[in-house]
């Protein structure tokens, strides 16, 4: 009899664990809460556009490559990427700016144009990074079950020789006189969720991945892959049931049996994961009763990630002058940074990521038309801020630095346009204190072996998978979840 497994969430962690545990020939039912799978990588289509509502771009594809070999197909067959060059172009205050290349002799050209004679220190940058990266590779792709797994000798060593414990701006600055550079070179932690002021010079490894192994766009967006997955899901015999949200996980005697939906259905499971946030999931789906490991208190207690505020716009013109993807700093970043994760207060001047993915793709939006797509982050939850009154104001000030720098009468040129706000992450993903690119942020005792683990301590036959659990947040990270996931489920239950 084939072992039956429930995923809480169709996530792309999700999704991707339940193709690689159906391959393996396990029965397996995918529970989304949401109309339409995806999670946090959904979709927009709306008006003749098609905008992706989260990620836009990934990178580290071999991880993508690696998930579709793990179920016998191979991804390059089933979609088309294209690499971004440059990566981004960085905006700066003053209307300057750069362009990140992968390139690096065209990378040390635009770094010269900030600060002469930078570009000696930019390769040793690099090469710093690189040794990050490698060291940091080797405590990502694996589960933990001990503290020694984590703690020995030698990676403690190379921990100290790399200087991978500092902080990641200060290090940066190291590299770089100016602020333009410096601001250009640490930004990536954001995606964790973490400041460049606070997070460990560790994450320097992040721009390495981007700038040595290349960024990728998927032709149709990054929902082409959830799109795909689905398929492959269908052809494996994975039920995929969206409007199905789960109120309790049923648990007897210390073991899952199954879930409960909100609408009263019991789903009977051997063994459930969870792809929704892991706090949520263990505070609002875990009984008390069988939780003494992770509490109610200690969950609050942990450290939540920033937020994001995301405006989706649809314009009747195009632009040739403008990159794929870019990135504006305000002049007193340190400033924008301490609002959002010091003093929990909206940020007075904004900096954000943009995104104009009809730079590359056109049959995105109608013939004619561009999609912007612009990302400020901004406090979670725990501050208090009415998103009501807040969301103008960003707005604003979002269409002000368009006009800079995109196009002066953009404002004329809105044809279509929606928004999402932190509290469109609680209420739409279930995002604890409306976390944007996930939950837990990714310090040093949220990480590796001190990260949330991916099976439950104390209920047998729960499993989690995704942003929550290690190695962490991001596109790749969570499909390397599904793996060590897939992994530990296949040693157990086999």
């Amino acid at each position: 009899m084939m072992t039956s497994a429930v995923v809480i969430g169709a996530g792309m962690g999700g999704l991707a664990t339940a193709l690689r545990l159906a391959s393996q020939g396990f029965q397996v039912t995918v529970l989304e809460k949401q109309p339409r799978p995806g999670g946090r990588s959904s979709v927009l289509q709306e008006n003749g556009f098609r905008m992706d509502m989260g990620p836009t771009i990934l990178v580290m594809k071999d991880v993508f490559d690696e998930t579709y070999r793990a179920i016998g197909r191979d991804i390059n067959d089933c979609l088309e990427f294209v690499q971004l060059d440059p990566n981004y172009r960085v905006y700066f205050h003053d209307n300057t700016y750069i362009d990140l290349y992968g390139n690096m002799a065209q990378l040390a050209a635009e770094v010269e144009k900030v600060e002469a004679g930078a570009s000696e220190n930019l390769f040793r940058f690099i090469g710093a990074a690189a040794k990050k990266y490698q060291l940091g590779m080797d405590f990502v792709v694996r589960n933990y079950d001990h503290i020694t797994d984590l703690a020995n000798p030698i990676a403690g060593l190379r921990l100290l020789q790399t200087s991978s414990h500092e902080r990641l701006y200060k290090q940066v600055g190291s590299f770089f006189k100016s602020d333009k550079l410096r601001k250009a070179f640490s930004f990536h932690s954001m995606f964790l969720g973490l400041s460049p002021f606070e997070a460990l010079a560790m994450y320097s490894l992040i721009t390495y991945a981007d700038l040595a192994l290349g960024m990728w766009y998927p032709k149709g967006g990054i929902y082409r892959i959830i799109e795909d997955m689905l398929r492959i899901a269908g052809e494996m015999g994975v039920q995929i049931r969206t409007n199905a949200p789960v109120a309790q996980i049923a648990i007897e005697q210390g073991k899952v049996t199954g879930v409960y939906l909100e609408s009263g259905e019991f789903v009977q499971a051997d063994l459930v994961i969870s792809n929704a946030d892991l706090p949520y999931t263990y505070k609002k789906l875990v009984d008390s009763r069988h939780r003494k490991h992770y509490t109610d208190q200690r969950l609050d207690n942990m450290n939540y990630a920033c937020s994001g505020y995301l405006l989706y716009l649809g314009v009747n013109k195009t632009y040739d002058h403008v990159r794929h993807q870019a990135l504006y700093f305000t002049d007193d970043y340190r400033a924008n940074l301490d609002a959002i994760f010091v003093d929990k207060t909206l940020p007075q001047h904004v900096s954000f990521h943009m995104n104009i993915p009809t730079v590359s793709d056109p049959t995105l939006a109608p013939r004619g038309h561009s999609l912007i797509y612009l990302l400020a982050p901004m406090p979670n939850l725990s501050a208090n801020i009415n998103w009501n009154t807040a969301a103008p104001f960003v707005r604003e000030q979002l269409l002000d630095k368009l006009e800079d720098f995109v196009d002066p009468d953009i404002r004329q040129h809105i044809v279509w346009e929606r928004q999402f706000t932190p509290v469109d992450f609680e209420t739409h993903y279930n995002a604890v204190l409306g976390t944007a690119f996930g939950s837990l942020s990714q310090g040093f005792f949220q990480s590796s072996y001190f990260r949330p683990h991916n099976k439950a301590h104390d209920i047998e036959g729960l499993y989690f998978v995704g942003q929550g659990t290690y190695p962490g947040i991001g596109m790749p990270m969570v499909l390397l979840s599904a793996r060590l996931v897939t992994e530990r489920i296949l040693q157990e239950w086999r």
